[in-house]
C-alpha cells in the first residue's frame, strides 16, 4: 500500500499537476492580451477635435474610458485607489493652441505598480496618438495654408516611421510565458519525485540501480513536457514553428538532467522530507533566477553568474525561441552542457553511494551497529 501512495504521489507530481495547472495558466490567458484597461481622461479642452480623440481611445478594444474628471490631479487619486490604471490628460485651449503652432501637449498617466498594463497602453497608446497627431497636422496646414489634402499628407508624412514586431505581433501573452512557466511546473515535480525515490535495501550494482532510476524519471519527465506541449499547441494555439526532432532531443537531456540532480540529492538526503524540501528551495525559484520573465542581462552579475548554470536557463529559452521563432542560436552547445550536467550528477550519486557504503561497512566491522535511515 506504501508503494502505490508513493507511486500515485511521483504520478501526481510529474503529471497531474503540471497538466492541471498548464490548462488552467493557458486558458486565463486566452485573451492573449491585456483588453478594456480601465482608464480616466480629463478634457480640458471640450471641442470636438478633442473629443474625437478621447472616441479614438475608447473605441480601441485595449482601452475603456470609465471617468470623466474635472481636474489632471484626480487621475492621479483613481490610479491610488486601484480604479483606473491609465490616464489621457488633454489640456486647455489645446485645439486653440494646436492652430497657433504653440505645440500643445497630450499627457498619458500609467500606473507604474502594474507593468503588464503599462507595456500594453503605452504601445497602444503611441500608436494611437502618433495616429492622431498625423491627421491633425494635416488639418492645420490645409486651414492655415490652404493646401489640398494630398499635398498636406505627403508634408506630414515626409519622414515614415513604421513598427514591425516580429514572431508575436499580437503581443501573445500565451506564447510569451507559458512554455517557460509550464517547464518549471514539470521541473519541480519531476526533481521532487526524484528526491525521494532512493529505496535503501542492498543491491547487486550502485551504478546500474541509481542508472535505473535516473532513466526512469527522465522517461516520465520527457512524456510529461511533451504531453503538456502538445496541449499548448492542439489547444490552446501556442505555435510550433521549429523541429520537432530538436523539441524531442532538447526535451529529453533536460528531464534527464533534472532526474539526475534529483537523484543525487536522493542519494545525499536520506530524510525523504528535507530531501524533498531540498529539491523544491533549489528549483522552484529558476523561472526567475535564469532571466525567463525578466532578463538576466538586468541582473547583478551574481546572478548571471548563478543563472546560466541552472539547466532550466539551457532549455526554457530555448522552447519558447523554437516554438516561437522556429529556431534555436545554441541547440549543440546546450545539448553538451545538459549531458555533461547529467553525467556529473549521475557519477557524484554513484561517489556519495559508495562512501556511505563503505563507512557503513566499517562501522558495522566495528561493532557500532547498523545505521538506520529515517523515513
Amino acid at each position: 500500500m506504501n508503494k502505490i501512495k508513493k507511486y500515485i504521489m511521483a504520478f501526481s507530481l510529474i503529471f497531474i499537476t503540471p497538466l492541471v495547472v498548464n490548462v488552467m495558466l493557458c486558458y486565463m490567458f486566452s485573451d492573449h492580451q491585456l483588453k478594456e484597461i480601465p482608464t480616466a481622461v480629463y478634457l480640458g479642452d471640450n471641442t470636438q477635435f478633442s473629443r474625437s480623440i478621447v472616441t479614438y481611445f475608447d473605441d480601441n478594444e485595449i482601452f475603456n474610458v470609465k471617468y470623466y474628471v474635472d481636474s489632471p490631479y484626480d487621475i492621479e487619486k483613481l490610479i491610488i485607489e486601484n480604479k483606473v490604471r491609465f490616464g489621457l490628460v488633454i489640456p486647455d485651449d489645446f485645439y486653440k493652441d494646436l492652430k497657433e503652432y504653440k505645440s500643445p501637449t497630450i499627457l498619458t498617466v500609467y500606473d507604474g505598480s502594474q507593468l503588464s498594463y503599462t507595456s500594453f497602453a503605452k504601445a497602444q497608446a503611441s500608436e494611437t496618438l502618433m495616429t492622431i497627431k498625423g491627421g491633425a497636422l494635416v488639418k492645420v496646414l490645409q486651414a492655415k495654408l490652404n493646401i489640398p489634402f494630398d499635398q498636406a499628407k505627403k508634408i506630414v508624412s515626409s519622414i515614415s516611421i513604421q513598427t514591425r514586431m516580429l514572431f508575436n505581433p499580437t503581443r501573445n501573452y500565451t506564447n510569451y510565458l507559458m512554455p517557460g512557466f509550464m517547464t518549471a511546473i514539470v521541473q519541480a515535480g519531476l526533481v521532487i519525485a526524484a528526491s525521494v525515490s532512493i529505496d535503501r535495501e542492498k543491491r547487486r550494482s550502485m551504478a546500474t540501480y541509481l542508472g535505473s532510476k535516473i532513466l526512469a524519471y527522465t522517461a516520465l519527465g520527457f512524456v510529461s513536457l511533451m504531453l503538456n506541449i502538445c496541449i499548448q499547441t492542439s489547444v490552446f494555439d501556442v505555435p510550433l514553428r521549429g523541429s520537432i526532432k530538436q523539441l524531442m532531443i532538447l526535451t529529453l537531456v533536460f528531464s534527464m538532467s533534472v532526474s539526475t540532480i534529483g537523484i543525487f540529492i536522493s542519494s545525499v538526503v536520506w530524510d525523504k522530507i528535507k530531501a524533498s524540501q531540498a529539491a523544491a528551495l533549489l528549483f522552484l525559484p529558476n523561472t526567475i533566477m535564469i532571466g525567463y520573465t525578466y532578463p538576466l542581462i538586468g541582473m547583478t552579475d551574481g546572478y548571471k553568474f548563478v543563472g546560466k548554470y541552472i539547466p532550466l536557463y539551457h532549455y526554457a529559452d530555448n522552447l519558447r525561441d523554437l516554438m516561437v521563432k522556429g529556431y534555436i542560436i545554441n541547440y549543440a552547445k546546450d545539448i553538451r552542457y545538459l549531458l555533461f550536467v547529467s553525467a556529473l550528477f549521475y557519477g557524484l550519486a554513484i561517489l556519495v553511494e559508495i562512501l556511505r557504503e563503505n563507512r557503513i561497512s566499517k562501522k558495522k566491522s566495528l561493532g557500532e551497529g547498523e545505521v538506520v535511515e529515517n523515513t
